[in-house]
């Protein structure tokens, strides 16, 4: 029994250190910033990266991960630097958007009605809204700033029998009719294209929104043009020169 030799106890397993979440966040973050988070997820990147290391080197072995939080601060610091360069290309991209409105809001330009037949200039932003009125020959506006106008063409049974006065308050009171606590100013006498014409204001309540129409009507000889512009009340003081403008450079063609 002496040579009966005494065998070792066996190893003890070692628990397996857990990844500092840090780390992990670091790596998530770092990755995004080059797909849709730029500078606000890089730089955090950088910083749970950091921690995580921190951690790591004072927890004794009891935190693994530092592969993770070091591939996670270069990923993090590449991002971070090709952030910071981009930021000129972004302030010239804003720049240039910004004055393409600005130079759009100053422009003008013609819009016709299909026939060619009817016109009035613009400011660039605007364009044709086809949805507004169906018995509009032409429909233009800003929906961006809730300015609209539309011409209606009404041709005249007997040209002599009817006179201006006449047709400008019979499209005034059916508009009265579809508004609720309507308010009219008196008509205006004005020539617009050539051609006489009479001009108002109605406010009031349509479809539950407060509005403010700027009436016009034109004989240009054969026919009874109906222009109307339109905004909200809350806008009408700073819109209504513009609607106007707009307004005289009515045009038609025979």
């Amino acid at each position: 029994m002496a040579d009966e030799t005494t065998q070792p106890p066996p190893p003890v397993p070692q628990p397996i250190p857990r990844v500092a979440p840090a780390a992990i966040w670091s790596l998530v973050l770092a990755v995004l910033s080059f797909f849709c988070g730029w500078l606000f997820t890089a730089i955090p990147a950088v910083i749970c990266g950091h921690i995580a290391r921190s951690k790591i080197r004072k927890s004794g072995g009891g935190l693994g991960g530092k592969r993770v939080a070091t591939a996670g601060l270069i990923l993090g610091y590449i991002a971070l630097v090709l952030g910071i360069m981009g930021i000129p290309l972004l302030v010239s991209m804003i720049q240039s958007d910004r004055e393409r409105l600005q130079r759009l809001s100053t422009e003008r330009k013609e819009i016709a009605s299909d026939d060619r037949k009817i016109k009035v200039t613009v400011p660039g932003l605007w364009a044709k809204l086809p949805e507004l009125n169906k018995r509009a020959v032409l429909q233009v506006g800003d929906k961006s700033k809730q300015m609209y106008l539309i011409v209606i063409t009404d041709a005249k049974a007997d040209p002599d029998n009817m006179p201006l006065e006449k047709y400008h308050d019979l499209t005034r009171d059916r508009m009265w009719q579809k508004m609720k606590n309507v308010s009219a100013t008196a008509p205006v006498p004005l020539t617009i294209d050539g051609h006489s014409a009479l001009q108002d204001e109605l406010t009031g309540t349509e479809n539950g929104t407060n509005v403010v129409f700027l009436h016009t009507t034109v004989d240009d000889g054969d026919h009874f043009q109906q222009i109307l512009a339109w905004t909200l009340k809350s806008r009408w003081q700073k819109q209504n020169e513009l609607l106007r403008e707009i307004t005289r450079t009515f045009h038609s063609e025979k």
